[in-house]
């Protein structure tokens, strides 16, 4: 072959490669690592647009709690970072889905008493729901006896 049908072939395997959409599971990792970024970052507008309807009462209540030390703390420490621990197998027709991220440098706020406190390291175990073409996490308020409301 000449540099001439190398360089082709290039192209022809670079455009194939990024035409390709997203599987179903890149989709709902990228999703959670997403919301987690925002969620423990205090950046709750963002985390807003990975949520489901369910869960904007909750985020609307964490972010009126939010005072400017939290967010000087935060700024202090660093930004958390989102990986991903599992995810479970998603059948082509299937709606919901369970991520569990890894959250390094989490700042967690007490909404009770305001207080603040630092995880080097937690995990979170997020609900995604499908909703139209979109994956969204359903965070909502957690009840006394432990249970998520359902969508």
């Amino acid at each position: 072959m000449n540099k001439l049908h190398i360089h082709i072939l290039s192209i022809f395997s670079f455009i194939c490669l990024s035409c390709q959409q997203q599987t179903p599971k890149s989709q709902i990792e990228q999703t959670a690592v997403d919301f987690c970024e925002a969620f423990y970052n205090f950046n709750y507008p963002v985390a807003e647009e990975w949520s489901t309807p369910s869960s904007l009462s909750y985020l609307s209540f964490l972010a009126s709690n939010i005072q400017q030390n939290h967010l000087d703390q935060l700024k202090t420490q660093g930004a958390a970072k989102a990986s991903i621990i599992t995810a479970s197998e998603i059948p082509p027709d299937s709606e919901m889905a369970t991520v569990i991220c890894q959250i390094k440098n989490a700042f967690i706020i007490n909404p009770i008493n305001g207080k603040a406190e630092r995880f080097s390291s937690l995990q979170d175990t997020l609900q995604l729901i499908k909703e139209g073409n979109k994956w969204l996490v359903r965070k909502d308020i957690p009840l006394q006896n432990g249970k998520q409301n359902h969508d």
